[in-house]
């Protein structure tokens, strides 16, 4: 796991950098002596796990930086270190995967560290369809490779759906503009609608595609979606949207439009 340490005591961070040596999850990517410093870490998104000192100092304690940290990663596991038992209520209240008494053990460590791995790991959807930039689905972090472009496009056309309806003429019309609705492409289109439900079935997440007659659509409480998140607010995720949205498909070029608009009135 991606990790930071954030101490005041530089005997205490020395302490944890060696006992950390000895636990192959943890990946100590920063460490920082204040609170401020942490929050303005560049790589903060991208972190895993945050492991705080409770009593930095009097600007801003751990619990306090555990919170503005989780502001800006939501996804992030927070363990609290602590020289008194008695500040345990607060780091349980503050949803923290742990906390460990100074002076702690090379064994409470690993085991605070389990946990947030197991939680984390838990929290984390594992399908994710990113949309910034070219389209594509990830399953356990590793990419679908679709056999069929066509069925790709298709997935394509419900994610932007955010949820909502497609009928099989508005898939005619976004997947085969060029064509004639005629008998053909709507059997080509069924084809392709099939394809797409065996290509989700064979990576075992076939349950986010929803078909009744003539109507597709995709539960969306099945997967994480870049796009999704940043119409939500969230503000890391908007800053890594660089007005480039599924760019393989020239139907998406007016959904780009529209975020464009959209984040300049933020």
């Amino acid at each position: 796991m991606k990790t930071i340490i954030v101490d005041d005591e530089k005997a205490a961070v020395e302490i944890f950098k060696y006992e950390a040596k000895e636990i192959d999850e943890i990946d100590i990517e920063g460490v920082f002596y204040n609170g401020n410093d942490a929050l303005e870490y560049d790589g903060i998104r991208d972190i895993d796990l945050a492991v705080l000192d409770i009593g930095l100092d009097k600007d801003m304690d751990g619990l306090e930086l555990g919170s503005r940290i989780r502001d800006k990663n939501s996804n992030i596991m927070l363990i609290f270190i602590t020289g008194d038992e008695k500040y345990a209520m607060e780091a349980i209240k503050c949803d923290a995967a742990g906390y460990i008494v100074k002076p702690y053990s090379t064994e409470s460590l690993r085991y605070a560290v389990e946990s947030a791995r197991l939680l984390s790991k838990r929290n984390k959807k594992r399908v994710v369809a990113r949309t910034f930039g070219y389209f594509d689905l990830f399953v356990d972090e590793r990419p679908v490779m679709f056999k069929s472009a066509k069925a790709k496009e298709l997935l394509a056309v419900l994610v932007d759906r955010q949820g909502g309806t497609v009928t099989t003429d508005q898939i005619i019309g976004t997947l085969w503009e060029d064509r004639p609705n005629d008998v053909s492409t709507q059997n080509l289109c069924c084809k392709i609608c099939k394809t797409l439900q065996k290509e989700l079935d064979d990576n075992g997440i076939g349950d986010m595609l929803i078909t009744a007659r003539g109507v597709r659509s995709l539960d969306t409480s099945k997967f994480e979606c870049d796009l999704y998140k940043l119409l939500n607010g969230n503000r890391n995720v908007a800053d890594r949207y660089i007005g480039e949205y599924m760019m393989e498909y020239s139907w998406a070029e007016d959904r780009a439009a529209l975020l464009d608009r959209y984040l300049s009135t933020k």
